[in-house]
């Protein structure tokens, strides 16, 4: 009989198989470092429809970009020296920082798209749309933006010079001015009140041009010539100057007050008249025999100030600080000082006029150091924080008034009449109450040392 042997078993490859587990993952990892390193950024360059692609720090160099739509997309630091995107679309584009020397922007969409510190020089950016656009610090020179809109681009501090623009440029009223400013100097022209704020000016020569309360406030003024032009109540602030930027001692003493501050300035003697210094600090600041005539220090801080002897006439101080100033002969003739805060300030031999506009409280207290309060009716009044050191007041109603923390150290007093006053931290310090009458008085924490009674 025949015998029939079944056929024997495939033999198990059991290295193949250990090979295969080995090296499946391997070429996995290594086509997932390589389609997101060199495959993936060429998959995605090549539709038109590119919204929120991340290109940024990448070079880009001989590309097009033409028509594409790169809306939201993210080419920050990108390097696109004359890269072509001209009639593509860049809504809210990130191109922050990009090195876009001498690309081609004709008739591209750049609404809302981030420009800035980019650089832009010898773009071509005829009849693109850049309504919106922040453009801060970004570098324009000789940049096409013939026939481009862009009235409501944001272009502080953004280089203008040389950029080219024609009739249907839309700038906007305020970059056209500083377009013709950067583009088109004339020694001497009137400038007066020009609004400059957040222009680069970079090195700009004025000459001898009238920029009286001219407003460079947050402008660029680095290696700007403006030794010889008039810069009377020009605003400072904010601005930006450096080495080679020419100035008066007069006017960059002023732009260092707005924009260098510091306590306890020295400025005896300066002359700060007709000058633009709103809101400045010039806390514990020596200003003895300073001119400071006509100028503005609306709000400013003066706290215990040294104002003795300054020439203060026809000066705006509304709503400034001037607690505890020693404004002692100092000329307020003509000053504005509605508001105006002078808790414990020294008001004896301070010089007003008739228009000079000074608090009642202050008024009352001017008259009393100065033309004395003898008898006088001051019942009922506030007079709070008020400086009277030495002040003559015998027979004077104080009555119900109100004189918490006043200092009336070394006052005369007799006989006064202090029924029911507030005297709350007041200081009475050597003063001479012989037979006032403090009955119902308020005396907390009121410092009656060496006080002369009856």
């Amino acid at each position: 009989m025949r015998t029939t042997l079944a056929p024997a078993p495939p033999r198990y490859k059991k290295p193949l198989f250990i090979a295969a587990i080995i090296l499946v993952p391997s070429l996995l990892v290594a086509f997932f470092f390589t389609f997101n390193l060199y495959l993936r950024p060429l998959v995605q360059r090549c539709p038109r429809q590119c919204q929120g692609l991340d290109l940024a720090g990448q070079s880009l160099r001989q590309r097009s970009f033409a028509g594409y739509d790169l809306s939201h997309a993210n080419l920050s630091s990108a390097l696109a020296p004359g890269v072509d995107f001209s009639r593509a679309t860049l809504y809210f584009t990130n191109l922050t920082r990009a090195d876009l020397k001498e690309a081609v922007f004709a008739d591209a969409d750049l609404t809302g798209a981030l420009l800035a510190h980019a650089d832009l020089r010898g773009a071509r950016m005829a009849g693109s749309r850049l309504e919106g656009t922040r453009l801060y610090g970004a570098d324009l020179r000789r940049a096409d933006l013939r026939g481009a809109r862009m009235a409501t681009a944001d272009l502080n501090r953004a280089w203008l010079h040389q950029a080219v623009i024609d009739d249907a440029t839309d700038l906007g009223a305020h970059w056209a001015t500083v377009w013709r400013v950067v583009n088109e100097p004339q020694d001497g022209q009137d400038l007066q009140g020009i609004r400059l704020v957040g222009a680069n000016l970079r090195g700009v020569d004025f000459g001898a041009a009238n920029l009286a309360r001219a407003n460079f406030r947050d402008a660029d003024l680095t290696d700007v010539d403006l030794g010889d032009a008039n810069l009377e109540m020009a605003d400072w602030r904010q601005s930006m100057i450096g080495e080679g930027t020419i100035l008066a001692s007069k006017d960059r003493l002023l732009w260092e007050i707005h924009n260098e501050p510091r306590l306890a300035w020295d400025l005896a003697g300066a002359d700060l008249s007709r000058s633009l210094l709103p809101g400045v600090s010039l806390r514990q600041a020596n200003l003895r025999g300073a001119d400071v005539q006509e100028t503005d220090l609306s709000f400013a801080n003066l706290r215990d100030a040294d104002l003795t002897g300054a020439d203060f006439a026809n000066a705006n101080l509304t709503e400034a600080d001037l607690d505890r100033a020693d404004l002692s002969g100092t000329d307020l003739s003509g000053a504005n000082l509605h508001g105006a805060e002078l808790g414990l300030s020294n008001l004896r031999g301070t010089v007003i006029s008739s228009a000079t506009a000074l608090p009642a409280r202050w008024q009352t207290v001017w008259n009393i150091l100065n033309q004395g309060g003898e008898g006088q009716d001051y019942s009922g009044r506030f007079l709070g924080w008020s400086r009277l050191t030495e002040a003559s007041l015998p027979h004077a109603d104080f009555s119900q008034a109100d004189l918490r923390y006043a200092d009336l150290s070394r006052a005369d007093l007799r006989r006064a009449n202090l029924t029911g006053a507030n005297l709350t931290g007041a200081t009475l310090a050597y003063a001479d109450l012989t037979g006032a009458d403090l009955t119902d008085a308020i005396l907390q924490a009121t410092d009656l040392t060496g006080t002369a009674w009856e």
